[in-house]
């Protein structure tokens, strides 16, 4: 199992399949098991890496209060170093998506093309959710890893996703949730957190994916986004939600298949 030592944590990772490098980027609170219905139709055409961020997974931080952005995008290029790639396309869900962004803005010249799903650009310039969403986000480390899913279910899938869905996902992410410590230390870690003033500088090509449904990271956010990106393109889906490699798995896979193959590298 790889893992690559930085000098304040031991950062999990894996590879799958073969072709340019992807690198995904998970979410709050979630390990990379969680793109299982995303990664193996990449894998077909592309090396597809994983990464557990601080405070997921397989990843050990032995001493910390606050898992930072920064320090979480600088995990990404110690990542690609011990994979022996100089440069991937970059693709990041959520919290993911934020670490992306500041990957791209600290190391531009590393990203061959970002991806950007279900997220916003931080600080005062991200579109809020209500707050009743907010305020269970912040709740869900004093209740149970079950009764969390739960609770936020309404918020953060669509309504006609099929229960079976759901109970997968919950299945994968009860198997690796993290202590209650770690995920308040990524939370935290956004609070203070923004690339909105940078986006302009980022001149790579970008997509921009978000669910018209989503009420933890409303579609406000990836407008906000495509505006900012002087390359973007905006595809949003009526029938997806925050999770909208589960609601939508077949359109948000052609989507990004679509963008990497629009932007490949060719030697």
């Amino acid at each position: 199992m790889p893992y690559v030592q930085r000098p304040d944590a031991r950062i999990h990772w894996t590879s799958l399949g073969e072709g340019e490098p992807v690198v995904l980027v998970m979410g709050l609170g979630c390990s990379s098991a969680m793109w299982f219905r995303i990664a193996p139709g990449l894998a077909r055409t592309h090396r597809v890496i994983l990464l557990d961020n601080r405070g997921a997974g397989q990843t050990v931080v032995p001493h910390f209060v606050v898992h930072r952005v920064s320090s979480m995008a600088a995990d990404i290029g110690a990542v690609l170093d011990a994979a022996g790639e100089s440069s991937a396309h970059v693709v990041g869900f959520s919290m993911g998506g934020m670490v992306s962004q500041q990957f791209a803005l600290d190391f531009p010249q590393r990203v061959r093309s970002l991806t950007l799903i279900g997220t916003h650009p931080g600080g005062l310039w991200a579109v809020q959710a209500e707050p009743h969403v907010r305020q269970l986000r912040f709740a869900k480390a004093t209740m149970s890893a079950e009764a969390s899913l739960r609770a936020m279910r309404p918020h953060t899938y669509a309504r006609l996703t099929p229960d079976a869905l759901f109970e997968e996902d919950a299945l994968v992410r009860l198997a690796s949730q993290p202590r209650a410590r770690d995920y308040q230390a990524q939370l935290y870690g956004l609070i203070y957190w923004s690339a909105y003033l940078g986006l302009p500088r980022l001149d790579m090509p970008a997509l921009v994916l978000h669910g018209l449904q989503d009420a933890l990271i409303p579609p406000a956010n990836g407008r906000v986004l495509a505006a900012r990106l002087p390359r973007a393109r905006l595809v949003e889906l009526p029938q997806a939600s925050h999770w909208v490699m589960t609601d939508s798995t077949a359109a948000c896979l052609a989507a990004i298949q679509e963008h990497l193959h629009e932007h490949r590298v060719t030697t």
